[in-house]
């Protein structure tokens, strides 16, 4: 494996991994009841775009504070059907923004159903696992979003994603306290020498909703 150090920044601000669920931890509802990191707001505000904001975006899912297994993954669904049936009970944005805040008091078991359905739903349900959106905020399907696409390069949100993710997830790689599943790493516009590294297990089947049998293999053998 190639020095990590040749990615990550030498200032690392001391940055920690508990750093990001308090980063997300800040989401407002704005007066006219949208979603969003303060950070992001003008942004948001001033800039072309359809992601879905009625709802309070899954930055992460899972124990993020201390899951082992990092599955990284694009950004935050939204279905007009399925995504309000998540918030149907009057402290339902309460609770989730709760998990964000706390992952490591909350019941992961609660979280939409698309989750319970994916072959890693027990990883994520016993603090194991956690998957981390490049963006969080949610549209249909970003790979026919351009204008969503053009934005997540300027969203703060996104930025603070990214360095979380080299300077404090991959560097615990190297250690050993972490793996790093890449099942979606488009949008985290990773450089190659990362990717090819080692550092990453790259899922070879990204559309799949499922882990793919060469990410369990290597999940098996780091839990054993």
């Amino acid at each position: 494996m190639i020095q990590l150090s040749i990615w990550c920044s030498q200032g690392r601000d001391n940055m920690e991994i508990s750093d990001f669920s308090s980063y997300w931890g800040k989401l407002i509802k704005t007066q006219d009841g949208k979603w969003i990191h303060p950070d992001d707001h003008e942004v948001l505000s001033t800039n072309a775009h359809s992601f879905n904001l009625d709802f309070p975006p899954p930055a992460f899912v899972g124990d993020i504070n201390n899951a082992n297994i990092i599955i990284l993954t694009a950004n935050g669904g939204y279905d007009s059907v399925v995504t309000p049936q998540e918030f149907t009970s009057k402290d339902s944005e309460a609770k989730y923004i709760k998990r964000l805040s706390c992952p490591s008091t909350s019941d992961w078991a609660e979280i939409a159903p698309y989750y319970s359905k994916v072959n890693y739903s027990e990883l994520l349900f016993s603090g194991r696992a956690a998957t981390v959106n490049a963006c969080a905020y949610r549209s249909k399907k970003i790979s026919q979003e351009p204008e969503n696409r053009k934005i997540i390069k300027k969203l703060p949100s996104v930025a603070f994603t990214r360095k979380w993710l080299l300077e404090c997830v991959l560097p615990s790689v190297k250690l050993g306290s972490h793996i790093v599943v890449a099942k979606r790493h488009g949008l985290w516009q990773m450089p190659k020498a990362i990717i090819n590294s080692g550092a990453l297990i790259v899922d070879p089947a990204p559309v799949s909703p499922h882990l793919s049998k060469v990410v369990w293999a290597a999940i098996d053998e780091y839990i054993s």
